[in-house]
């Protein structure tokens, strides 16, 4: 009778506990050893410089939060860019909030909208209110704050606009980033110090210090990425990612000989597509066994012409039974002043079997980062190779710079082999990847 007894005291006891970690998660956060610095120091201006799942927006949610329930009439803003707001940062906020009036009067949630009004209201009269960097400098002018939460890295002028609020508070601004867009005016703010400012303060966190993640899960996905980006993503360094050499994990060992490759007959062969005035190229590659392969190719110089270029993919593969794939940008769908058809159509006319896939690629780093991984992984894999006959491609992969990519006047016939392919390994293999969390 007693052991009956004292297993329905310890289910109540759990079950107490549930509610009252519902009512309450922030009660039930408790920071990690290498998070506990950040949360007693006294600085006005901290960063920190963490991998993926370090930890780093859940610390500055649970820090403002505890602010606001701690100072009657505190007024404070988190702000991140629009597409992470919702899903990542108010939803952060939400989890970590008490959930009884007596602490917090305001804050309807949806997981479609976020934060009703984009505000949290507490009883003491503090408030939290949710901004986006997409809206702009002049969205971040008007009334003083006491703390301003950014997630990720803003627009410079947005940071300036931010620090100018926090004047008349002597308040506090936290950053918290994977510094994904290299080396930037925050590493000459934080790392250098260039301001000579006394309340920097900035901490580096690792991914693999979390021991809320699955390190298996992290270790698995975060070595997928090419190395420099590895690196940024566990250990939330400062790494330049934007100059130099773009394909920089390219080596020899990506080049095999032509006899080194078997075509499949029955295998999609894979079309890499480039659409261009001043040269039109269209690789042409395989994958087996999980690895990638260009063996040929189509190109046109001097002209755009997808329908030739069409004709000739044929002619090439004559006898194909393995169906056809198309891989490339949004701006095959745009039509020509020239042509009353889009490039996208003229494929689909001449192989309407085809799969074709295209997207509009917001950002030309993540598309280089998918073809480096696939290059060289940090595990030292190769998982992409070409053969000797692609030499325009192989120049592109050992030439193309930087500079020439955000700059293509100064890249001549350069790069346009190398997009059609990154414009596939995107689609194909994004680098994303779910580690997930709880830190409550």
């Amino acid at each position: 009778m007693q052991i009956a007894t004292d297993k329905k005291t310890e289910i109540k006891r759990l079950l107490l506990k549930q509610i009252a970690h519902k009512q309450n998660p922030l009660n039930y956060f408790v920071p990690q050893e290498y998070q506990k610095e950040f949360f007693a120091s006294q600085k006005k201006n901290k960063g920190i410089f963490g991998g993926n799942r370090s930890g780093k927006t859940i610390c500055g949610a649970a820090y403002v939060i505890q602010f606001c329930l701690d100072n009657p009439n505190s007024d404070c803003w988190a702000a991140t860019w629009a597409d992470m707001s919702i899903a990542i940062q108010q939803k952060t906020y939400h989890n970590l909030l008490p959930k009884i009036k007596s602490k917090v009067v305001y804050a309807n949630f949806s997981e479609q909208r976020g934060f009703s009004n984009r505000i949290i209201m507490f009883a003491n009269g503090s408030k939290i209110r949710f901004k986006t960097y997409d809206q702009g400098r002049e969205s971040f002018q008007g009334a003083a704050k006491h703390k301003i939460h950014l997630d990720e890295e803003p627009p410079q002028d947005i940071v300036s606009e931010c620090k100018a609020r926090l004047i008349d508070y002597n308040g506090e601004m936290i950053r918290t980033m994977t510094p994904l867009d290299g080396i930037t005016y925050t590493y000459d703010d934080f790392i250098l110090n260039e301001m000579g400012d006394p309340e920097i303060q900035y901490w580096f966190w690792d991914s693999t210090q979390n021991k809320f993640i699955d390190q298996d899960a992290q270790h698995r996905i975060i070595g997928s990425f090419a190395p420099k980006e590895a690196e940024v993503r566990s250990k939330g360094h400062f790494l330049n990612l934007t100059t130099g050499n773009a394909y920089y994990t390219f080596a020899e060992e990506n080049i095999i000989e032509e006899k080194e490759f078997k075509y499949l007959n029955y295998r999609p062969l894979e079309i890499s597509c480039d659409f261009n005035v001043d040269l039109m190229c269209w690789d042409i590659g395989q994958e087996i066994n999980g690895k990638d392969y260009s063996f040929d190719f189509v190109e046109l110089e001097g002209q755009a012409n997808t329908e030739l270029l069409c004709q000739m993919l044929k002619n090439k593969f004559v006898n194909h039974k393995g169906g056809f794939v198309f891989y490339g940008d949004i701006a095959g769908n745009a039509r020509r002043p020239e042509s009353s058809k889009t490039n996208w159509s003229i494929i689909k006319e001449n192989f309407p079997n085809a799969e074709i896939y295209y997207q509009n690629i917001k950002n030309i780093k993540d598309r280089i980062d998918s073809t480096n991984a696939r290059l060289k992984n940090s595990k030292d894999e190769i998982k992409y190779f070409i053969t000797k006959n692609c030499k325009r491609l192989t120049k592109d992969f050992r030439q193309v710079t930087w500079e020439m990519l955000l700059n293509k006047n100064k890249a001549g016939k350069l790069t346009h082999a190398s997009d059609g392919v990154s414009y596939k390994l995107f689609w194909k293999y994004p680098l994303t990847g779910k580690i997930t969390s709880k830190q409550w």
